[in-house]
């Protein structure tokens, strides 16, 4: 008697826990029914109910991306922190349509709902962090003081740094206030380094006592007060280039602050730093004297004539950011580097200055013998495009093929040049040259051409039309 009723019982209990399962799961159905519905009161009322589970994310997930859309009207008609949380959850949903949606969801609700927004800053998610920093940028700088807030909490501070960094001058007040108030070192430093990303020389007092730190904190000072580039600190600033036992990443950005700067001791002090053993301080050096623009071309033009080729190569590479015609007479005294290395760069530098004065230097190196240097010249010249043309039409009568190969390599990278080039096809002289330049552009104009050279008498030249007839049928 006993054992059937111990069984009975054990037939209640498991039906009832089954009975319970079903119920639950009928209602946490009919919960999402509504929260994915369009009865705007059953909606705000499942979405507060779900808005309470842990699970609730992967519960909308399972509609459709329609459904998954109806949900931003729900949230926006709550207007309240359970609204944003779910609006922030749904910043990782799969399908970019809907983030948008609830981005924009977002942006209604921080207007009354901006601290709760904020929370999103420290969210595990990527996705859901990054969405929060538009919102708050889009939101504007009511956004800063809760910015401020959230950078003082270590998940949230990098995504605020962003906030702070897009509002610039306009944050350094509150982030000078943390500075003053709080003790946590690593968060003080992260201050300063937000201070050094924003810029504003306001900060270079509260910084400067940072630089008594061992080397491995004081890094963060000595690159912020580089991206300041305040010329108070130029003399410190020259002690940390110089200084072997300072990071090499925060002496790099040192270089690029005294370029900014481009004070006589600055610049003198970047020319000797392009000879430096640490390469990233060495090029960075070189970016520095590129920043300090003309200023600099007394300074380059001595490096061009150091006996270490690296320094005339970073030289080159500073003076290729320099749009000066000095720069191109530097730059074409370089063509003849005994060092390839040096001859080369100089030959694509002449192309980024882009100046007039270059094309002329450039059309002679195409004859250069050193091949990279010819090759640099031809891609040099084509970066300048038009004001080359007429040069380089010239220069595809070379009776030497490979300077007139590399001119019709050049213009056909030159829009402008087409019909010169479809004229130049009909030149006994250049017509060869000047179809392979067709051909590269793809040009379909040039197929009438093409079929009349598959006639010429010069196998050769049958040879390309055959080939460019090939590429170009359609």
């Amino acid at each position: 008697m006993n054992r059937w009723l111990i069984r009975l019982l054990f037939i209640v209990a498991v039906g009832g826990v089954m009975g319970s399962a079903i119920w639950n799961n009928i209602a946490t159905n009919r919960l999402i029914e509504q929260a994915t519905g369009e009865n705007r009161a059953q909606q705000v009322a499942a979405l507060t109910a779900l808005a309470q589970r842990d699970d609730f994310f992967d519960l909308l997930q399972s509609r459709k991306m329609s459904a998954r859309m109806r949900v931003a009207d729900g949230v926006e008609a709550m207007n309240n922190a359970d609204g944003v949380k779910i609006a922030l959850a749904m910043l990782r949903d799969p399908d970019p349509r809907v983030r948008d949606r609830f981005l924009e969801s977002l942006k209604r609700l921080g207007r009354t709902q901006l601290a709760a927004v904020a929370e999103g800053l420290k969210n595990g998610d990527a996705k859901v962090r990054n969405g929060t920093v538009q919102v708050m940028i889009a939101l504007g700088e009511a956004s800063i003081p809760h910015a401020l807030k959230l950078f003082e909490d270590s998940g949230g501070r990098g995504a605020a740094t962003e906030v702070l960094a897009h509002f610039g001058a306009k944050s350094v007040p509150g982030l000078l206030e943390l500075l003053r108030t709080k003790d946590d070192e690593g968060l003080r430093l992260d201050i300063v380094a937000a201070l050094g990303r924003i810029g504003d020389r306001r900060a270079t007092d509260a910084i400067l006592p940072f630089l008594s730190l061992p080397a491995e904190k004081r890094r963060v000072a000595l690159a912020a007060l580089g991206s300041i580039a305040d010329p108070r600190t130029e003399g410190v600033l020259i002690r940390a280039l110089r200084s072997a036992e300072d990071d090499p990443d925060a002496r790099a950005q040192v270089a690029l602050g005294l370029g900014a700067i481009g004070a006589p001791n600055a610049l003198r002090a970047l020319q000797d730093a392009l000879g430096e053993l640490n390469l990233t301080v060495a090029d960075s050096a070189a970016l520095g004297l590129q920043r300090a623009g003309a200023k600099a071309l007394p300074y380059l033009a001595q490096a061009t004539r150091a006996d270490n080729p690296a320094v005339r190569r970073r030289a080159t590479i500073a003076l290729s950011g320099v749009p000066d015609a000095q720069s191109v007479a530097l730059l074409g005294r370089l063509l003849n580097d005994p060092a390839p290395e040096v001859s080369r760069a100089a030959a694509d530098a002449l192309g980024q200055v882009n100046r007039p004065e270059a094309v002329p230097v450039l059309i002679r190196a195409l004859s250069h013998p050193d091949g990279g240097v010819a090759q640099n010249a031809a891609r040099s010249l084509a970066r300048i495009g038009k004001p080359a043309m007429t040069p380089l039409l010239q220069a595809m009568r070379s009776p030497d093929p490979t300077v007139a190969y590399l001119a019709a390599s050049a213009l056909s990278q030159i829009d402008a040049a087409e019909p010169a080039l479809l004229q130049a096809a009909r030149d006994p002289m250049t017509r060869r040259y000047a179809l392979l330049a067709l051909m590269e552009r793809n040009s379909a104009a040039a197929i009438p051409l093409l079929q009349e050279a598959a006639r010429a008498d010069d196998p050769a030249l049958r040879q390309i039309a055959q080939r460019g007839l090939q590429r170009l049928a359609p």
